[in-house]
């Protein structure tokens, strides 16, 4: 929530950014309609996305588009199974390939091997201080720069402000919590101090993330991989014996419900991606959380203490370390709009990637619930400032093809060594056969 002093900040850091983009735009638009009109033939532009809930906002974005350059835009759903080879098969032997398409930045090692990726991505200087050099490397592969950075999903911790006053910075604080915790009249809701979704690897890898090396800065080189550093085990280690104290099912515990546990006072503390966000604010506006009255305290002496103010029952904290020693680090993934090299009109395309990433960043929180890497959006807000930190400080989603599968190993590996599994074997496990994808 914004404080007014944080809300006029972040709308004069918004409105200088409008103002430089509303006069270059104008311009641009013109200058795009007379080359459009000049050629007397007609310009369609189709883009290719996976997640329905882009739906709204690229039809808007299309007829929005549409409307200033006289260029027309096919928007199309597609499934995400073998999405890069479709796009592929569309480009080479069908002849009705998506002149764009919105990908992760996992699949960009893929779509530049396939030969579908134009490096011809632009931005200003004024633009490029405005996304994090966190984005551009998400969406560099081989040295290029491949993609328009569009949004992120990363990881951060979730505390209830009635019953924490700031967050902890490790989860030995958390464990001091829960062993000092007794239930008030504003606790009585309480049923878990830390809670969080065991059984997915997004919300796991934080455990390791500090200590394993997954191909470099931007998550393409082979020769930066390192899957089992001491480090690990002892996270690994760490990781297994919190069952001990929070007593998490594997294999019931489900996301949506934590984050509904967390709505309803049931839950301290928790590890959340950044589509929680907005539906903890919908809960927020459809008067859906609970209640909470703070009581007064004593100090040493004896006198009364007024409850402190809370402005919002939830905060934004940093992904907490395990311990003074074991450093944490979360995961993110970072998609991109990446602009087909076997487009008739790449020109056009680079255009129409930019306005959807960059220009229309203030329309796609509110229309999809998704986060644009754009620091303009979150500015003065200091949950989603906080947010970015994270973001900026995460472990991206490899690139490397052969990796492909290693999420689905880790995540079985995780579930294994929270049951108690031998954590040695299990990461062995996984070691070798990366190992022996690596070297086919």
């Amino acid at each position: 929530m914004k404080s007014i002093g944080q809300r006029i900040i972040a709308v004069l850091i918004v409105l200088l950014i409008l103002g430089q983009m509303l006069t270059v735009g104008i311009s641009r638009y013109n200058s795009l309609r007379d080359r459009v009109e000049n050629t007397g033939e007609a310009v369609e532009l189709t883009i290719w996305y996976t997640d329905a809930k882009l739906n709204t906002f690229m039809l808007e974005a299309a007829e929005e588009y549409q409307e200033m350059t006289g260029i027309s835009i096919n928007a199309q759903l597609i499934s995400a199974v073998d999405y890069i080879e479709k796009i592929s098969d569309a480009t080479f032997m069908e002849g009705k390939s998506p002149d764009l398409f919105v990908a992760g930045s996992d699949l960009l090692q893929k779509a530049l091997y396939a030969g579908i990726v134009d490096d011809h991505v632009s931005y200003s200087e004024a633009e490029k201080d405005n996304i994090p050099q966190k984005a551009f490397d998400a969406a560099t592969c081989d040295g290029k720069l491949i993609g328009y950075p569009f949004y992120f999903e990363s990881c951060f911790l979730l505390y209830n402000q009635y019953y924490a006053e700031d967050w902890p910075r490790s989860v030995d604080q958390i464990l001091e919590y829960a062993d000092a915790f007794e239930a008030t009249s504003t606790t009585e809701k309480v049923q878990s101090i830390f809670k969080w979704d065991v059984s997915d690897i997004f919300y796991n890898y934080f455990f390791i993330g500090n200590y394993v090396g997954l191909g470099g800065v931007n998550g393409d080189d082979k020769a930066q991989l390192s899957l089992s550093e001491g480090n690990v085990i002892k996270s690994l280690e760490y990781y297994q014996s919190l069952n001990e104290f929070f007593a998490i099912d594997e294999e019931t515990v489900h996301n949506e419900d934590v984050i509904q546990e967390f709505i309803d006072g049931k839950i301290v503390f928790t590890i959340a991606k950044t589509d929680a966000i907005a539906r903890l604010d919908q809960a927020i506006a459809e008067g859906k959380v609970p209640e909470y009255k703070l009581e007064a305290t004593r100090d040493e002496e004896g006198n009364e203490i007024p409850p402190r103010e809370v402005d919002c029952f939830y905060g934004v904290g940093d992904i907490p370390n395990l311990s003074e020693e074991l450093i944490t680090r979360g995961l993110s993934v970072t998609n991109s709009i990446v602009v087909n090299n076997y487009s008739a009109n790449r020109a056009y395309a680079n255009d129409f990637a930019h306005y959807v990433s960059y220009e229309r960043a203030e329309q796609l929180y509110e229309q999809t619930g998704k986060v644009s890497v754009c620091k303009s959006v979150t500015a003065g807000d200091a949950n989603w400032e906080r947010i970015m930190v994270q973001y900026a400080g995460s472990v991206e989603i490899p690139k490397i093809i052969e990796m492909s599968n290693y999420w689905i190993l880790m995540e079985i590996a995780f579930a294994n060594i929270w049951n108690g599994a031998d954590i040695m074997t299990e990461i062995g496990n996984v070691v070798a056969q990366m190992n022996m994808q690596l070297n086919e």
